[in-house]
């Protein structure tokens, strides 16, 4: 029990998280790497690749492995999804292996070992504590927005039915408008031409600023929440350890 614990220490210590870290970064830069030799029609299978693939390989199934072995409920880590994150990372390079060439399209997985750097991350935590914190209120304004949609491309249809039927011709067809408008990106490949419709889309992009603004408060209030609250469990802790 010692040794798994001094095991564990290490595991979770600065030196063996920047590591990781590294090693992290070095995956998605060979990964870009790659991609732009697979453009420029070169073998992305060079020997120089293939030995990085091995050794991330090694390396991360070795951080695997440790994980796994220091953590008290095992199965719950490998169902979790920094365990789930853990095994994404390794599967893809398995395919790397000659003669399993033909499956080299799920090399792109390999993607997902950035996301093992959120582990490290406080600040993803208090992030994921702030969505949980407003998740009601974030379901309540997608079903909104799914509303103003419908409404929104209803509108439009009413409007540019008869000016411009192979953009508004149905319901369906608007609603691509209408997800661009209420968004506030406005391509600009669909609009309005009749005067009604002008009136309509001003007052649709009005609304579509408000429900891009709403989650974005929701999320920054509860970011200071979650910050404070944290500030005050680190200030209890210290004031316990005295």
């Amino acid at each position: 029990m010692e040794k798994k614990e001094r095991l564990r220490a290490i595991v979770e210590g600065s030196v063996f998280t920047g590591i990781i870290q590294f090693l992290i970064l070095a995956s998605a830069v060979v990964f870009v790497i790659e991609s732009d030799r697979q453009q420029l029609e070169v073998d992305p299978y060079a020997t120089h690749f293939i030995v990085l693939d091995v050794v991330f390989l090694v390396l991360f199934s070795i951080e695997y492995a440790l994980r796994v072995y220091i953590e008290p409920k095992k199965r719950d880590f490998v169902f979790s999804f920094y365990g789930l994150i853990d095994l994404v990372a390794i599967l893809p390079s398995l395919f790397l292996v000659p003669g399993f060439r033909v499956l080299r399209i799920l090399r792109f997985l390999r993607i997902f070992r950035i996301f093992k750097a959120t582990r490290f991350i406080l600040a993803v935590d208090r992030l994921g504590a702030a969505l949980r914190e407003i998740q009601q209120e974030l379901l309540a304004l997608v079903i909104l927005s799914l509303m103003f949609v419908y409404l929104a491309a209803c509108g439009i249809h009413f409007f540019e039915r008869e000016v411009q039927p192979e953009a508004f011709g149905s319901i369906l067809d608007s609603m691509w408008w209408s997800v661009v408008t209420l968004t506030t990106i406005g391509y600009g490949d669909v609009y309005p031409t009749t005067s009604g419709g002008r009136l309509f889309t001003a007052l649709v992009a009005l609304v579509g600023v408000g429900l891009i603004a709403i989650p974005s408060g929701l999320l920054a209030s509860a970011l200071t929440e979650a910050r404070v609250e944290r500030e005050q469990i680190e200030a209890d802790e210290a004031e316990n350890e005295k």
